[in-house]
């Protein structure tokens, strides 16, 4: 068993790990959406001495609603995240946008990939030029999405969105307030749409993220996601196992080596942008998840190694239904997109197309529904150097 922070008396964590108001320093930062990424860094940030201002929609004020009557979460830390557990006196939760949205300098939406449209509607009169906004994630194309629906709903059309390739932290609830984050990622992926503004906002977000990388445009952020290459696979080869609500381990167990095959697999067609287009730059997806990884114990040359031996991992197990965000939200936000770019670039994606289709049989839903294409970016009548050149500087 690897050691967490011990949960005490609400009155006791206050006392032990008690912030010190002293000073607080630019930037503040809005945090939009509190589900698991959101609390995991509304807490974080706050206990690292930055002021946050948690935000949730109106409609859905009841997540917000406990960590309001409580004022703060308690963050609990697998040790070798590196980061410090405690209570977190959050500075400001509310479910007024505009009012979290204009006192604020950094823009967090952490919220899932089926949200952004939505968020992007309703932010759009708040959000400014001089916004920092950061999609965590993105996942495939969300930044362009988003920025298109904002202009769509009237916002400001000079803003910029910069995205991360995946969330940073590996986290879950245990009660409304309560988050536990056993993963806390390292050279995580940054870049912003359009590509031309990415070294500023990458120099803002560094100063609350030190660890994040560069990457040069929002496809090779949008490429680098490792979610839609592990999970669904292993949730579509452990059938048995999901439809009889087996309780074992997601990647300590279910994690087999035929499947880490499917998922080298895959990963070697999404390389092959790389041969379609030398304006976009990839790494192999193990090198990416090493240094996600390396620091908290994951080691292994496949991805059976790399994730089904990850420490971190001790408890995560298999969901019990196919009803999950694992293939509701990393096909048509992840796989879908990634297929419609490859054909595009004349890239290599027969696997990965196997896969969406197998999907599709076994749950009988259409991912395709609501999926993100070039059609939905509005990026299909544009040519391959007209849509580098697009993500490049948004002309």
């Amino acid at each position: 068993m690897y050691p967490i922070t011990n949960r005490t008396t609400t009155t006791e964590l206050k006392e032990r790990f008690k912030i010190n108001k002293v000073n607080f320093e630019e930037p503040k930062i809005c945090i939009l959406g509190a589900g698991n990424g959101g609390l995991a860094a509304a807490s974080d940030l706050t206990i690292r001495g930055f002021k946050v201002i948690l935000a949730e929609l109106p409609e859905f004020k009841e997540n917000i609603e406990e960590v309001q009557n409580k004022g703060g979460v308690f963050l609990e830390t697998l040790n070798s995240t590196g980061l410090k557990g405690g209570f977190a006196e959050i500075y400001k939760v509310t479910s007024n946008i505009s009012e979290a949205i204009s006192e604020a300098d950094i823009v967090l939406i952490i919220t899932p990939s089926f949200a952004h449209k939505k968020i992007a509607a309703k932010s759009a009169p708040f959000l400014k030029a001089n916004h920092t906004i950061l999609l965590a994630p993105g996942n495939l194309g969300g930044s362009i999405e988003f920025y298109n629906h904002l202009v769509q709903s009237g916002g400001d059309k000079d803003v910029f969105i910069s995205e991360l390739e995946c969330m940073m932290y590996a986290c879950r609830k245990k009660d409304k307030n309560t988050i536990y984050v056993r993963g806390f990622k390292k050279n995580l992926g940054f870049a912003t749409f359009p590509a031309s503004a990415t070294n500023n906002e990458f120099n803002k977000v560094k100063e609350i993220y030190p660890n994040i990388v560069k990457r040069n445009n929002v496809f090779e952020t949008g490429f680098s996601n490792i979610n839609p290459i592990l999970h669904v696979p292993i949730l579509i080869s452990n059938l048995s196992n999901i439809d009889n609500e087996k309780d074992i381990l997601m990647y300590h167990d279910a994690l087999t080596k035929s499947i880490s095959n499917i998922a080298e697999s895959m990963d070697k067609e999404r390389m092959s942008l790389n041969i379609a287009s030398q304006d976009i730059k990839l790494l192999p997806m193990k090198n990416i998840y090493k240094g996600w990884y390396f620091h908290q114990g994951s080691r292994g040359d496949s991805f059976e190694e790399l994730a089904g031996k990850n420490p971190i991992y001790y408890e995560s197990k298999l969901p019990k239904s196919l009803n999950h965000r694992y293939l509701i939200e990393d096909i048509p936000y992840g796989l879908i997109p990634m297929l419609s770019i490859l054909k595009k670039f004349n890239g290599q994606f027969s696997s990965i197309n196997s896969v969406i289709n197998m999907a599709n049989v076994i749950t009988g839903y259409n991912y395709y529904e609501q999926a993100r294409t070039l059609e939905s970016l509005n990026l299909q009548d544009k040519n391959k150097s007209q849509i580098v050149n697009y993500i490049k500087y948004r002309n």
